[in-house]
């Protein structure tokens, strides 16, 4: 992690902790006092909590996508080197991929294209009553 995304993190987790503290010690004054005066008090978080809450929030998001290293991996053939993003994958040309299945006349998506209960029934029945079967 880079320093920034670890100063951001360290941050959002006091906000955060504090925040939580907050809360709880406003709902334990509020538990407190509500036996004196029932109905007087609002029984909302103040603002000033909700917002140290979201901004821990954010920073904390933040942090974790800064925190992201540029991804490395290891080619599935040849040597061990690692290779950088942008660096392994090149560009597949179907022809060349699909040059076998071309020369003997397989179709290569035939488990998609075949099917058996589309047929021309008109047809099929026009071949079979002229006895060609």
């Amino acid at each position: 992690m880079r320093l920034l995304s670890k100063l951001l993190l360290s941050l959002s987790v006091i906000l955060l902790g504090h925040s939580g503290f907050s809360s709880h010690e406003f709902r334990q004054l509020l538990k407190n006092t509500s036996r004196e005066m029932p109905s007087s008090m609002l029984r909302h978080i103040p603002v000033d909590i909700q917002y140290e809450a979201i901004v821990g929030l954010v920073l904390f998001v933040l942090s974790t996508f800064l925190s992201f290293e540029k991804i490395t991996y290891y080619p599935l053939q040849g040597g061990r080197e690692l290779l950088q993003l942008n660096q392994y994958l090149q560009d597949i040309d179907m022809s060349k991929a699909n040059n076998v299945n071309n020369l003997t006349g397989k179709d290569p998506f035939g488990a998609i294209t075949y099917t058996p209960n589309f047929i021309d029934i008109h047809k099929k029945r026009k071949h079979v009553a002229t006895g060609a079967l």
